[in-house]
């Protein structure tokens, strides 16, 4: 049987309930409620606060799903900065909840406040954006990554690498630059908590085909453009030139 031919049954059988005085049931209300915070009120939520917000204000059954802690943990916060600077009652009680059920955005804010904490950095911080990166946070494991890479711990740099592979390999790395550095304009950097690390990764820059003469100085290609990085070039090139880029937005001298 054909959609439309289902659809039209069911809109037969409707109208002949409603002409024998018998309630019509809510597509909505016909849901089973695991179906309706997973599948429907999560997905809303994790595009946008403000379409959620709207979606809990057509019907009671929305409502009630968008209590579940599950939703709490999937929220994009896209329209929250990083810094709460006038924070009201509503919007502190709402960003707690999210932190307290793990959402991967709100603890990844958290580790970046902790970390880069003006004029007192906590190491904690670090831990905590681990803990995003781990979840699949994209910006979490570029920011976890290249902290890592600052190390002069030769064994936490690799580590930070592998989380930095996943990043190039999903060709995120200059967006996730330019969404962390457009979340950091708010907050106040402790340019004291990283050092930068003189020793490059790339061993062989004179001879790396990662690497091309560019106006007198060698420079690693970059387009501003993921789809411009070649992943046959270069790794450690390509790191070790990230990490300028790293340096400079969060005032490394």
């Amino acid at each position: 049987m054909t959609i439309s031919k289902t659809m039209k049954r069911t809109s037969n059988r409707r109208r002949h309930a409603h002409n024998n005085g018998s309630p019509t049931i809510s597509p909505i209300k016909s849901l089973p409620n695991h179906l309706l915070v997973v599948e429907v009120v999560a997905r809303v939520a994790s595009h946008s606060f403000t379409d959620l917000f709207n979606l809990k204000k057509c019907c009671k059954e929305f409502l009630d799903a968008a209590g579940d802690s599950y939703i709490n943990q999937h929220v994009s916060l896209d329209k929250f900065p990083l810094i709460q600077w006038f924070p009201n009652e509503k919007e502190s009680f709402f960003l707690n909840q999210c932190k307290e059920s793990k959402n991967i955005e709100a603890l990844y804010r958290e580790g970046l406040r902790e970390y880069f904490n003006y004029p007192n950095g906590n190491i904690g911080g670090l831990d905590i954006m681990k803990v995003a990166a781990q979840n699949g946070h994209m910006e979490a494991k570029y920011v976890y990554g290249m902290i890592t890479l600052c190390s002069k711990d030769i064994e936490l740099r690799k580590q930070g690498l592998d989380y930095l592979r996943f990043v190039r390999v999903s060709k995120c790395v200059i967006r996730c630059r330019k969404r962390v550095k457009n979340l950091t304009k708010t907050l106040w950097k402790n340019d004291m908590i990283l050092l930068r690390n003189e020793k490059t990764l790339c061993n062989n820059k004179n001879t790396c085909k990662g690497w091309r003469v560019k106006k007198g100085q060698w420079t690693l290609v970059d387009d501003e453009d993921d789809d411009y990085d070649d992943i046959n070039m270069c790794e450690y090139c390509r790191w070790d030139h990230e990490l300028e880029f790293f340096y400079r937005l969060f005032n490394v001298h």
